[in-house]
């Protein structure tokens, strides 16, 4: 892959004709500006990231991770392009950093209500008995993107699908190309048709619905990124592994952060994982001020930002040590994988699922999960495939017109819709939802 083509700013859904820059606001600026004004990114407030229903504004949601993400992605960016150019003196590429910002800004854009188990939720309710029953007249590659439902997937047809019910412009979004290519951290179909025995972080998991792969052919051909020799699935845009690992360093330090707050972790647990990432030689990172602060929980919150700094560093560094096999496609490691710290950050993600992602009301939202949204999914779904009976017509109209297709809308692209819808759906807007179809709460009773 080459960096000129690889940056190249066509937007998705208009002509292929570049405009002369702005000198107020580039084109990856103006996608992250999009995105942070749409109405899926909005919900996302609504959404849990680990902890539901939080009754405190310092608990984070899928938006306030997602905004801290596009913070993080945007200084690997800088990062990176600086290292870019002191490497190759010809490299004329810029604005790394709102690339990555930008895509990451939207990472979480598909991930559905009820927490990380929402994925599993959907996925368990189309390989139930009634689920295969409404989906069963579809293709063996149609049925997996429901079998197997993934939130990146989700995601990245959120953000190129137009409906023909809102607009007559197609594109979504219409962001470049770049900031697209950079959001699939996994470039291929739900099933793949010949399985590679070895463990490709690209290939982790699905990242793109059939429905969107002619979507992805138009990007990866005008950007130069080449099919893999399995030709049913592509090599990542480099830039896709700066998005990964800012998801990886947020997560992982901010979850942390939360179950301190939680009291679920103690103090020295916390700052000792912290104060060792600090100490990475790599990460150019020194704590010069802890003495100064008093309260513990503003020592933690220092600490965090000290250890985001020396993993932002450590990332880059990585990511420049390995750049001609990332663009050769040789890479297939995240790149957190690679740093001085990764066995910290592999000790922090023991100590969150053991301590933090095993709390009660973690587990009650998740577990309620796999009954609200399969609940919801059966009762849309039956409503649009069975649209003749009477309690049919009531649900159908109860549905945004966006997400009902057309008479000519074939199943597979009808059952997409509701799945979108559903989703899309906030954690409250879903339970409300559910328990209003199912009866147990009516509007005014």
């Amino acid at each position: 892959m080459e960096w000129d083509k690889l940056l190249t700013p066509y937007r998705l859904g208009c002509p292929k004709e570049l405009e002369p820059p702005d000198p107020n606001r580039n084109e990856f600026q103006r996608d992250y500006d999009r995105i942070i004004f749409s109405t899926a990114f909005r919900r996302l407030h609504g959404k849990t990231q680990v902890f539901p229903f939080p009754e405190s504004d310092v608990t984070h949601t899928r938006l306030t991770h997602s905004l801290e993400c596009a913070s993080v992605g945007r200084s690997l960016g800088i990062f990176v392009e600086n290292g870019l150019k002191e490497k190759y003196k010809e490299f004329k590429g810029s604005h790394l950093g709102d690339i990555v910002s930008a895509a990451c800004l939207a990472h979480d854009i598909g991930n559905p209500p009820l927490g990380h188990s929402g994925e599993k939720a959907i996925s368990e309710f189309f390989s139930s008995e009634c689920g295969e029953k409404l989906i069963s007249a579809l293709s063996p590659d149609e049925k997996a993107d429901f079998t197997n439902f993934e939130g990146n997937s989700m995601g990245f047809h959120v953000l190129t699908y137009s409906s023909p019910k809102i607009t007559k412009a197609p594109g979504g979004l219409g962001l470049t190309y770049p900031v697209l290519a950079s959001f699939v951290k996994y470039p291929r179909p739900t099933l793949i048709l010949v399985e590679n025995e070895k463990d490709l972080v690209s290939e982790k998991k699905p990242g793109i619905l059939k429905f969107d792969i002619d979507t992805y052919v138009e990007i990866a051909e005008e950007l130069g990124i080449p099919l893999k020799k399995y030709k049913d699935r592509w090599y990542r845009h480099p830039l896709a592994f700066l998005t990964e690992a800012a998801d990886d360093i947020c997560y992982g330090i901010m979850d942390l952060e939360d179950g301190y707050k939680y009291k679920l972790l103690d103090y020295d647990t916390v700052s000792e994982l912290m104060i060792d990432i600090c100490n990475a030689e790599s990460g150019d990172t020194e704590i010069n001020d802890l003495g100064n602060i008093i309260e513990r929980k503003n020592r933690i919150g220092y600490l965090r930002a000290k250890a985001i700094n020396s993993l932002i560093q450590q990332v880059a560094k990585a990511f420049m040590e390995y750049e001609e096999g990332i663009l050769d496609g040789k890479m297939e490691k995240p790149l957190c994988d690679l740093i001085e710290s990764a066995s910290i950050m592999e000790k922090i993600n023991n100590v969150s699922i053991s301590k933090i992602y095993a709390y009660e009301s973690v587990l009650q939202v998740e577990a309620a999960g796999f009954r609200v949204l399969p609940g919801l999914l059966d009762t849309f779904l039956s409503a649009v495939v069975y649209s003749e009976k009477a309690s049919s017509k009531k649900v159908l109209q109860l549905i945004p017109e966006e997400y009902k297709g057309d008479p000519d809308t074939n199943l597979y692209e009808k059952i997409v819709l509701i799945t979108s819808y559903v989703a899309g759906m906030t954690d409250t807007f879903a339970v409300d939802t559910y328990r209003n179809l199912r009866g147990i709460s009516l509007p005014n009773y």
